[in-house]
């Protein structure tokens, strides 16, 4: 799995933020499901529940 850490470093700011919902939206098979499967397992990895 290709990491995308441009957009990991865009999001990483909100990891800790728990009132606010971002969207990421984009063609069909562009990454998204993997940009946020990426997301998960840093937070999880990170320590946070």
């Amino acid at each position: 799995m290709l990491i995308r850490e441009k957009y990991l470093s865009k999001t990483r700011a909100f990891y800790h933020t728990k009132s606010l919902i971002k969207i990421i939206y984009g063609m069909r098979r562009s990454g998204k499901t993997v940009i946020l499967t990426q997301i998960m397992v840093e937070i999880v990895n990170s320590g946070i529940n």
